[in-house]
């Protein structure tokens, strides 16, 4: 690693997983709250994803530039969710921005609806006062830590709110694409509908390394709430199946294939505890009341939310097949 020109963030970890291939991983406290990629080609820079703060983004990009020696050619977006592109705005125009045609379609609505929400910082500050009370009287440790961390993300959103501006992808992904350099060559492909609208993943088969977004939540409780629950199984078997032996998730640390096991058998115990709520007649809140076994119980530290989120798709797309 090119230590001497990198910078310290205190929004990310950098971690090599090949000479000139960069995992950048959220930090706590900061304001990356998700995982980034740096690719250094030979002769060309990609960056994939770019975190949930333009301040984040910013930390990113420099990193880019001090690792490759040049200015980020390609930022890749793997698919629409916010927390991976809010920071896509610390790149200038000289970086093409390359997203599949859904991801761009639904980053243009919902950067629309978060300028208009950003008009009124107002709601957003009694929003953080109402959470900071909230951090006061909980008890329990696994909402606890999940309060903590949303108030993380609101205090920064609210930080950089009044200079906001999105920028959105410029180039479509229609079909797989391939980038050559000096020193490797990627291949950048949609993996369709599956955790979201449309999940696209960088692939290095010489490196047999993989940045594949929230395909992969690994040793956290994975958020599902715009899932197509089969797809997005099939999007995980074309990973266990793979050639790919070193997966960078959306979320967690770097993993391999055991990883994406633990994230099918996580599916598969919720269809299992939930279909038997549904299979006897039981309610949307009785479903909720279920407990999940090692090791998933400690994935609920800090992931109460998405727990609650995960029981209610499961508990609609079980109670439409009975």
């Amino acid at each position: 690693m090119k230590e001497s020109r990198l910078k310290a963030s205190r929004h990310f970890e950098v971690q090599e997983l090949a000479g000139g291939v960069y995992a950048c991983i959220h930090k706590p406290g900061g304001g990356a709250y998700s995982n980034a990629g740096i690719v250094d080609l030979g002769g060309q820079t990609i960056v994939v994803d770019a975190f949930d703060t333009m301040v984040a983004g910013h930390d990113l990009r420099q990193a880019a530039e001090a690792l490759s020696g040049y200015p980020v050619d390609y930022l890749l977006l793997t698919h629409p969710h916010s927390d991976h592109w809010i920071g896509a705005s610390a790149f200038d125009q000289a970086t093409r921005y390359i997203a599949s045609k859904v991801t761009r379609q639904v980053t243009r609505r919902e950067g629309a609806g978060l300028v208009k929400e950003y008009e009124d910082p107002d709601a957003w500050h009694a929003e953080i006062a109402q959470l900071e009370q909230q951090v006061q009287d909980e008890k329990d440790p696994r909402v606890l830590v999940g309060l903590e961390n949303t108030l993380v993300r609101y205090r920064y959103t609210v930080a950089e709110m009044a200079d906001f501006q999105p920028r959105y992808p410029d180039q479509t992904l229609t079909e797989p694409l391939s980038f050559q350099g000096s020193q490797r060559k990627v291949e950048f492909r949609s993996m369709g509908r599956g955790h979201s609208q449309d999940d696209a993943v960088l692939l290095l088969p010489q490196d047999g390394v993989a940045f594949i977004g929230d395909i992969g939540f690994f040793d956290t409780q994975p958020y599902l709430g715009s899932c197509d629950l089969d797809l997005h199984r099939q999007q995980l078997h074309f990973f266990l199946d793979s050639q790919y032996r070193v997966l960078v998730p959306g979320h967690g640390p770097v993993g391999g294939k055991e990883d994406i096991s633990l994230q099918l058998d996580y599916l598969a115990v919720m269809e299992n505890l939930v279909g038997e709520v549904v299979q006897g007649d039981g309610s949307l809140q009785d479903a909720q009341k279920i407990t999940l076994p090692e090791p998933f119980d400690r994935w609920l530290i800090g992931g109460m939310g998405r727990f609650e989120i995960n029981i209610r798709v499961f508990y609609r797309h079980l109670a439409g097949k009975k």
